[in-house]
């Protein structure tokens, strides 16, 4: 079979694999879209820990074609969504009902971790099917289901943030979780939704998911601006998914008194805290990590009955053999972009 293997910074080689082997516990998915995230991004483009040779891609759709016989719950022929990650069901966090923290998630979940091939291949193997593999609803596409990583990250953070009906929201960020995270917002009541985003194609789009005011972060006077839509103090709840410091320095600097900051969006590299600016009013920042096989079931049954859309979120489908040039290539210097899906069976 055909997979895409990460080599190295900006090396990603076309090879010829075997079929993969499964024990009596695993199962084998034939792949219909892998979505290019921006963790894969991280590693092309800023290289990763482990040896080269991983098969990256961890937002995959697809059906299932082989089952060990040991697995539950799910049969040949169905079509899944391959999420959450791969949390171990055993550990001192998975057993106290905390998935999202488990100890083994990263080795354990594809296309992140040595000896783990993800999703940019004709076929994966799953390693813990009975946690891993979500069916979808009839009336569920693929291309809605592969956003389903990105969607269900953002559906998280505002599930364990302190987000109430009737607060103001600010989202820093209008790639696919920004987008999801502003239409979620809505849907949970908020009174009214800023977006920041730099992009104006994006910004435009934020527009389509709910938000009712938009601004590039190099507006004149964006402090003001933010603060006076909000009786001079600023939002109740600010989501940043832009993933980086100066998103998460500008959200510091304006969020309201008692507000919270949910860090949905991650930077990969280190940056400053001012910590004076968390002590001036109390301000609480907290960290949100992947989602659970609940969450991902919830996400779908919004799509399913029609209260969620992801209307162009999907920037491109592509081939494997169009990876490096329309995908990675690409993504790397068009940030209207937003989520670039690639099709390794055609």
């Amino acid at each position: 079979m055909k997979v895409a293997a990460y080599e190295g910074i900006r090396q990603i080689r076309l090879q010829e694999r075997a079929y993969p082997k499964i024990t009596d516990d695993e199962a084998i998915v034939k792949v219909k879209y892998c979505g290019i995230c921006g963790s894969d991004m991280h590693s092309y483009l800023e290289g990763r820990k482990g040896p080269p040779g991983l098969v990256l891609g961890h937002e995959v759709v697809g059906t299932v074609a082989e089952l060990g016989k040991n697995v539950k719950g799910s049969k040949i022929g169905d079509r899944v969504v391959i999420g959450p990650p791969g949390t171990c069901g055993k550990c001192y966090y998975c057993r106290h009902g905390h998935p999202s923290y488990c100890q083994h998630v990263m080795e354990n979940t594809i296309g992140l971790s040595p000896g783990v091939d993800g999703g940019m291949a004709e076929y994966v193997r799953v390693p813990i099917p009975e946690n891993m593999l979500v069916k979808l609803p009839d009336n569920v596409s693929f291309e809605d289901a592969v956003l389903m990583d990105t969607i269900a990250v953002s559906f998280h953070g505002i599930r364990i943030s302190h987000f109430r009906m009737g607060d103001n929201v600010v989202v820093t960020g209008a790639g696919p979780i920004g987008l999801a995270a502003i239409e979620y917002a809505k849907i949970g009541g908020a009174r009214h939704v800023t977006v920041i985003q730099r992009s104006p194609v994006k910004l435009k789009m934020a527009f389509d998911y709910g938000a009712d005011v938009g601004f590039s972060p190099q507006e004149e006077g964006l402090k003001k601006k933010v603060q006076d839509l909000y009786g001079g103090i600023g939002p109740d709840i600010w989501l940043e998914c832009a993933g980086n410091h100066d998103a998460l320095q500008m959200a510091l600097d304006m969020v309201r008194g008692g507000g919270q900051i949910m860090i949905i969006g991650h930077d990969h590299q280190p940056g400053p805290l001012i910590e004076q600016h968390l002590n001036r009013a109390e301000i609480e920042t907290k960290g949100s990590r992947v989602y659970d096989k609940e969450e991902i079931e919830m996400c779908l049954a919004y799509l399913s009955q029609g209260r969620f859309h992801t209307r162009g979120m999907v920037s491109d489908i592509i081939s494997l053999d169009d990876i490096i040039t329309k995908g990675f290539d690409r993504l790397a210097v068009d940030k209207s972009l937003l989520k670039v899906v690639i099709a390794p069976n055609g």
